[in-house]
C-alpha cells in the first residue's frame, strides 16, 4: 500500500499524454462501428495510407473507461494498471524469497524508473502482462502450477501492445538456462527434468501460436520487427526511443539502481541462477538503450535486487498486527478515494498542455484549411475538433513510411521550413510558442499571428 500511494502521487499529473487522444478516437470507432481502423482518415499528411492499429484492444479499454466516467474513468484505469503492475512485481519478489521491506524499497526504485511512461497508454497493459509472466515463471522455478496461463495471456498481449516480444525473450531465456548443468562461482544452473522441459517447450510453442490470434494475422506479430527495421526516423528523433541520459532524473535513478545491483551482488553472497543473469543483462541493455524501456528494466530488476538486500531482519508472524494493518490500509484506500482528481481538475491539466483555446478560436472562425501542427497536438485535434484535419500526429510509424515524418522534422528544426510548408500547401501553422518555427514565421512577411497563448500559437499566410 505504501508503494500504491507513491504510484498514485506520480499518476496525478500524468493524464495529458499526446498518444491518448488518437487512441481514444480509435477506441470510439471500434466500439461504435465494430471495425478496426485500417487506413488513416484523421490527417491529410497520411490520408488514405494503410495503417496497422496494433494496440486496438488497449484502445477499446481506454474508450470504455472514458465512456463510463469521462477523464476520471481514464485516470482510474491507468492508476489501477500501474498499481497492479507493481503489486504483481512485488509478489514475484516474495515468491523468490525476498523480504517485504527490501522488496518495498526496490519497488519504489522500479516505480521511479517506470514513471516516465505513466499515463493512459497501451504499454501499461503490456507491462502488466510482463509482470504476470515473471510471476508465473518464478512460481514454476519453485515447483508451483499456473504455467498454462501463458498462452491465453500472450493471445491478449499481442492485441494490447507490442511489448510481448520481451515476454518471449524472458520465456526463452528461462528455457535455455535449464538445458545445461553448471556451477561457476556465483552463477549456477540446474538442468530441467524431462517432464519440466517438455512442459516448458509445449507452453512456449503454444504461446507463439497464440500470437496469431488477432484480427491482422501474421502482420501483428511482425510489427515490433517492423518498428526496428523500417522506422529509423522514429527511433532517431522520438525522445522515448533515445538512449538514457545520466544527466536527467531517470538516468540518475537508473545509475543508482545498477550500482545497487552491483554492490548487493558482490556482498550478499547469494548465488545467481543463469536465467537471472541472462534476463538482467537483457534488461540493462534494453533499458539503457531506450529510455522507455527503463520500465522493463525496473520489472526484471526488482526480484533480483530485493532478494539480495539484507538491510532488515525478516518480518515473522509474531510481528504481524492484522488489525492495525487493516486499519492503516483502510485509511490509505480512503485517502486515495478522497483525493481522486475531479473532472474539472483533470480538464485543467489537459487545457494547460493542449491547444483547447486555440482550437475553440479556429472553430469559431471556421478555419478549415490545411494546418501544419506540432505532432504533440495532432491526436487532441482529432478527438476534440475532427473537422480540422492535422498534418500529423504522434503515430510516428504511418508518417515515417510516406516521408511525412522527415518533412515534419525539417520544418520544426528549421532545415527547410518554407519548402515543406509550400510542398503541402499549408495555410495555417498551430505549434507551441517556444518552437523555432514560430520565431522564423513571425519574421516572414508571408505569415502573421492569428492567435497566441501560453500553449499554442496559430499563424496564417498573409493575403
Amino acid at each position: 500500500m505504501v508503494a500504491v500511494l507513491f504510484i498514485f502521487g506520480l499518476c496525478l499529473h500524468s493524464l495529458p499524454e499526446p498518444d491518448f487522444w488518437w487512441h481514444l478516437r480509435n477506441g470510439q470507432q471500434i466500439v461504435q462501428f465494430h471495425t478496426i481502423p485500417k487506413f488513416d482518415t484523421y490527417t491529410f499528411g497520411a490520408a488514405g495510407a494503410p495503417w496497422l492499429d496494433h494496440e486496438w484492444l488497449s484502445e477499446v479499454c481506454l474508450f470504455l473507461a472514458f465512456k463510463l466516467w469521462a477523464l476520471r474513468g481514464v485516470f482510474a484505469l491507468y492508476f489501477a494498471l500501474a498499481a497492479a503492475i507493481y503489486a504483481v512485481t512485488f509478489c514475484v519478489s516474495l515468491t523468490a524469497s525476498a523480504d517485504s521491506i527490501s522488496t518495498l524499497l526496490v519497488t519504489i526504485v522500479a516505480v521511479m524508473l517506470g514513471s516516465i511512461s505513466f499515463g493512459p497508454r497501451p504499454l501499461l497493459f503490456g507491462w502488466l502482462c510482463m509482470a504476470v509472466v515473471l510471476l508465473v515463471l518464478e512460481r514454476f522455478h519453485h515447483g508451483k502450477s499456473g504455467i498454462w496461463i501463458l498462452p491465453p495471456l500472450f493471445a491478449l498481449w499481442v492485441n494490447f501492445h507490442g511489448s510481448w516480444v520481451f515476454g518471449i525473450v524472458v520465456f526463452g531465456a528461462t528455457i535455455v538456462s535449464g538445458l545445461i548443468e553448471g556451477d561457476w562461482g556465483l552463477i549456477a544452473t540446474s538442468r530441467w527434468t524431462h517432464r519440466q522441459l517438455n512442459t516448458l517447450l509445449l507452453v512456449f510453442a503454444t504461446s507463439i501460436a497464440a500470437l496469431f490470434v488477432n484480427p491482422f494475422g501474421y502482420r501483428l506479430p511482425l510489427y515490433p520487427f517492423d518498428l526496428l527495421l523500417r522506422q529509423p526516423s522514429n527511433m532517431k528523433f522520438v525522445e522515448e526511443w533515445q538512449s538514457v541520459n545520466f544527466g536527467k532524473g531517470s538516468g540518475k535513478v537508473a545509475l543508482v539502481a545498477l550500482l545497487a545491483l552491483l554492490v548487493t551482488s558482490l556482498f550478499s553472497g547469494r548465488r545467481w541462477r543463469l536465467d537471472q543473469v541472462l534476463i538482467a543483462v537483457f534488461g540493462i541493455w534494453m533499458g539503457l538503450s531506450h529510455v522507455r524501456l527503463l520500465f522493463f528494466l525496473g520489472l526484471v530488476m526488482t526480484p533480483i535486487l530485493a532478494t539480495r538486500l539484507n538491510l532488515f531482519p525478516p518480518v515473522g508472524p509474531q510481528r504481524n498486527r492484522p488489525v492495525i494493518n487493516a486499519v492503516i490500509i483502510a485509511v490509505m484506500v480512503g485517502w486515495i478515494v478522497f483525493s481522486l482528481p475531479s473532472e474539472s481538475a483533470l480538464q485543467k491539466d489537459v487545457n494547460d498542455k493542449f491547444p483547447t483555446a486555440a482550437l475553440d478560436y479556429m472553430q469559431r472562425q471556421h478555419i478549415t484549411g490545411r494546418v501544419f501542427n506540432e505532432d504533440w497536438f495532432g491526436g487532441y485535434m482529432e478527438w476534440t475538433a475532427p473537422g480540422i484535419k492535422p498534418f500529423t500526429d504522434s503515430r510516428a510509424d504511418i508518417f515515417v513510411y510516406n516521408g511525412t515524418f522527415d518533412d515534419y522534422v525539417r520544418a520544426v528544426r528549421i532545415v527547410k521550413p518554407f519548402e515543406v510548408l509550400d510542398k503541402y500547401h499549408i495555410g495555417y501553422v498551430l505549434i507551441g510558442p517556444d518552437s523555432p518555427l514560430v520565431y522564423v514565421l513571425k519574421r516572414s512577411p508571408n505569415w502573421r499571428v492569428l492567435y497566441s497563448d501560453n500553449v499554442a500559437v496559430l499563424l496564417g499566410r498573409s493575403e
